[in-house]
């Protein structure tokens, strides 16, 4: 009987009756990056203690004065901030465009400092962080710095001791996006894979081995999603590619778009963003599709293999 059950166990996942999807995610690391549904917590901090921003070219940190109306957010915009209602802190020529580089600003005094990228829509768009400062001996701030004279050469050295707080993104985003690291992923034939992403921001495509996905050489790819950015519909260069959001792979969902990627036999498959320098600022990872029917083996009486392919499915 217990054979029998391992045997039912093991049909249900190849039907798919046991499958899971799973969402492509940033890995929790400090990255300052941006991206729909990407978000930064408030930060609360002492005097004396440091911030620190990894990121690459692509970005920068500035400091938003504060508004005549309406709050520090509000100069968020689709157009970027308004020139004149901020401090640059970090230009993005002070961040690589080969690797991830770490800046870092310590605040001069107490009170609170809206930061944010100014580039493009990226503070509209979340990449943006309030953080708070107070005085290590728990009296009121009473002379908070304003504007220009928050940032000083002070403010802006490296740190190579006391505290200092890296910047992450909240967790679990379920964003397929740049300048941020992806994690290998382990699924079972059967489960599907979900990229959310930005149309025309990026794309997903696969190339053909290890030494590729190293390189980020795109040039053997195979491009199986990819948008317009204008109507959010399929680009050109993917409605002329069979493999490119085949059958009901590429869908809508919200302010996203999404292309999912069924796992149908065990191995690795090679993804990148192949958009720009996407791939080499950390837009790619390994999936690893494995056959739960030949990686775990059944024998009579065997409930041991009966209850792990259960838990399994459960922590799905």
């Amino acid at each position: 009987m217990a054979a029998i059950s391992c045997l039912l166990v093991l049909a249900m996942l190849a039907d798919g009756v046991l499958s899971a999807t799973h969402t492509v995610t940033f890995r929790d690391s400090p990255i300052w990056t941006v991206g729909i549904g990407v978000a930064y917590s408030d930060l609360a901090i002492n005097l004396g203690e440091t911030v620190a921003f990894t990121s690459y070219s692509e970005h920068d940190v500035v400091l938003l004065h504060a508004p005549s109306s309406g709050t520090h957010w509000d100069q968020c915009s689709m157009g970027g901030i308004q020139a004149g209602s901020f401090t640059t802190i970090w230009a993005s020529s002070e961040f690589s465009a080969d690797g991830a580089s770490e800046q870092h600003y310590t605040p001069p005094s107490c009170g609170d400092f809206y930061m944010a990228c100014s580039i493009a829509a990226h503070c509209y768009f979340g990449q943006r962080i309030k953080v708070t400062v107070s005085n290590g001996d728990g009296s009121a701030c009473t002379s908070p710095c304003v504007g220009a004279g928050c940032v000083n050469a002070d403010a802006k050295s490296a740190v190579t001791s006391g505290t200092v707080h890296h910047v992450k993104p909240a967790p679990d985003s379920q964003y397929w996006g740049s300048t941020a690291p992806y994690d290998a992923l382990t699924v079972n034939v059967g489960d599907s894979v979900l990229f959310r992403t930005g149309a025309g921001y990026h794309d997903v495509a696969t190339v053909p081995t290890l030494t590729a996905l190293s390189s980020c050489d795109t040039s053997g790819k195979t491009l199986v999603a990819d948008w317009d950015y204008s109507s959010g519909l399929t680009s050109a260069a993917c409605d002329s590619s069979t493999a490119c959001c085949a059958g009901s792979s590429c869908g809508t969902s919200g302010n996203y778009v999404t292309y999912t990627f069924t796992a149908e036999a065990a191995g690795d498959t090679y993804f990148v963003c192949s958009m720009g320098s996407h791939c080499q600022t950390g837009q790619k990872f390994i999936l690893t599709v494995t056959d739960p029917a030949t990686s775990i083996a059944c024998r009579p009486y065997a409930y041991q293999c009966l209850a792990i392919l259960v838990f399994a499915a459960l922590m799905h």
